[in-house]
């Protein structure tokens, strides 16, 4: 792992740590924790370099066909809280990269494949904490090229999801 990677994740998982959708609320009591009710078909997908950081949290890591080759981890549904890689601590979100003007924009993105997830659908505002620090997150992530590369072709694809979901739902 280069060393801007590991900083970009730490500093990432760092400002994930305790943020959460909901202000005031428990997200996870709205719905009954759905998204922590994985079972042996559901995996977060990881970032470059995130498989040894799951690992040390317990996590036993899978090689997938999808996900530009860097692995998952399978959902057995319970985890300790900081332990989560950090597809868990985006969610229902996704910091989505850009270039505007030859600058590089995180935006956080409802994340299309998050359809579990009640705050998607329903009348929910996430709250503003949680979308700056998703953001924030991948301004860090961003900083290493191989994480940022990741990210960009992610963005690319949820992107096409939700492009394709818009066009079913006519």
């Amino acid at each position: 792992m280069t060393d801007s990677a590991l900083k970009a994740l730490k500093n990432a998982y760092a400002v994930l740590k305790n943020s959460t959708p909901l202000e005031s609320a428990d997200c996870g009591e709205i719905c009954g924790a759905l998204c922590c009710s994985g079972s042996d078909n559901d995996c977060m997908f990881l970032l470059p370099y995130e498989d040894e950081f799951v690992k040390a949290n317990g996590f036993t890591t899978i090689d997938t066909e999808g996900n530009f080759g860097f692995g998952a981890v399978m959902c057995g549904g319970e985890c300790g809280r900081s332990a989560r890689p950090l597809a868990c601590r985006f969610f229902p979100l996704f910091p989505a990269l850009s270039f505007e003007n030859g600058r590089l924009k995180v935006k956080a993105i409802v994340d299309p494949r998050a359809l579990i997830c009640p705050l998607t659908h329903e009348n929910v505002e996430i709250s503003r904490s949680f979308k700056r620090a998703v953001r924030k997150a991948g301004l860090y992530l961003a900083r290493d090229d191989e994480i940022r590369d990741y990210l960009l072709k992610m963005t690319a694809e949820l992107l096409e999801i939700a492009e394709l979901k818009k066009r079913l739902e006519k």
